[in-house]
């Protein structure tokens, strides 16, 4: 894996350093797997769960927003503060009652997780979970959460933490990584353009200022991404292992690393049914962030450390009339069908019908346009069979 990422954000398509692993997968894949490895072998003593986009706990910014209202106002500041902070409280829960484990990590997910692995490591959800907002902002306020809560829990190297996380959660990690990796010059200008008195800022800033680079807690870190759409580079200095798990089919000759691209559009009918693997990992790249109006300084201002390096795109005959520039040039990194990271262990799966259906009568498989495989229930035990076949032994 590389390093010395400095922030910088890939290039579509990204060249994996190491070539990607092509299998078909079953969910009596896992039948076999003696999980209480994950601790004896690979010394994993906590596992964090981290959700995706949209399942966090303000990701409309609704609360967001009242607290700035209120904030204006000091006759409507403890009333609105007091309705954001139920608001926050309540969402997370009804988000998890609606969606279930499509798409999301919940209670049933994680006390699997640990029927599984035994009474060590601990697994865990993220707590307190993060926005889910799709910008940069929030991201970079995962990865800060995440920094803070390692160094709460001063893990060793013979005693890994496993960050497990769901699509844009993969994102944070990018961020993490390079945080970790602790470059003086690129982590000070990443702290320079947040600009944050939030105490959990405040600290993370502390946690790095005086250590070494890279960090010593980037040693006992162990990341595996699902469906993690290509965005912010990864510093390999930043943890110990990375795996990316992507849903991926359809693409002749077999070993191709790019997906149908989302640009041209295609049939709606192969989105639905997920023909080509996951959709939504295709479609989240550069340009499809949505700020709102609370974080847009910030997120305008961090993105240009996050997109340090991101070149524009050439453009053909199909893309050079497309307005705004931004439109343009998204369409044109679609047109690319770029799937692989370039650093980490790049899994392709093409996953065999479970039987499982959605409420809808589709396969499981097909759920959230293939985007929704990953964080089921049903689909864990041969993931975590698959994620600790390549997860490195010192």
């Amino acid at each position: 894996m590389s390093d010395k990422n400095q922030f910088r954000h890939q290039a579509y398509p990204p060249v994996p350093l190491s070539a990607p692993s092509f299998r078909k997968l079953a969910v009596a894949n896992g039948d076999q797997t003696d999980f209480t490895r994950l601790h004896d072998e690979f010394g994993v003593n906590h596992v964090v769960l981290v959700h995706g986009t949209f399942m966090g706990n303000d990701p409309f910014a609704i609360s967001e927003t009242l607290n700035a209202i209120g904030a204006s106002s000091s006759l409507l500041l403890k009333p609105l503060e007091s309705l954001a902070a139920t608001l926050k409280e309540k969402f997370k829960p009804l988000t998890d009652e609606v969606t279930g484990d499509v798409g999301n990590y919940g209670a049933d997910f994680r006390n699997l997780f640990q029927q599984l692995v035994g009474d060590d490591p601990v697994v865990e959800l993220m707590q307190p979970t993060w926005t889910g907002q799709n910008h940069h902002f929030a991201r970079a306020d995962l990865a800060v959460r995440l920094l803070c809560y390692l160094d709460q829990l001063q893990p060793t190297v013979d005693e890994n933490v496993l960050l497990w996380g769901h699509s844009h959660a993969g994102n944070g990690f990018a961020i993490l990584t390079n945080l970790l990796a602790n470059d003086p010059t690129s982590v000070a200008a990443f702290f320079g353009a947040a600009d944050q008195d939030q105490p959990h800022w405040q600290q993370a800033e502390k946690i790095l200022k005086h250590a070494p680079a890279p960090h010593p807690l980037a040693r006992c870190v162990r990341m595996t991404a699902f469906g993690t759409p290509v965005r912010y580079g990864w510093d390999a200095s930043g943890c110990r292992d990375l795996v990316h798990v992507l849903h991926h089919r359809g693409q002749q000759p077999e070993d191709a690393i790019t997906t149908r691209p989302m640009f041209p559009p295609c049939s709606l009918s192969a989105m639905a049914t997920a023909e080509f693997g996951d959709w939504v990992q295709a479609f989240g790249i550069a340009g499809t962030d949505v700020a709102f109006p609370t974080s847009s300084a910030v997120n305008q201002r961090i993105g240009e450390v996050l997109e340090g390096g991101l070149e524009t795109p050439e453009h053909g005959l199909d893309t050079k009339f497309l307005a705004p520039a931004r439109v343009r040039d998204l369409c044109a990194r679609w047109k690319t069908g770029t799937r692989c990271h370039a650093t980490g262990r790049n899994l392709l799966l093409d996953y065999e019908p479970s039987g499982r259906k959605t409420p809808l009568g589709f396969p499981i498989e097909q759920a959230l346009f293939g985007h929704g495989v990953a964080t089921t229930t049903n689909w864990l035990p041969a993931h975590l069979a698959l994620v600790m076949q390549n997860l490195t032994i010192d």
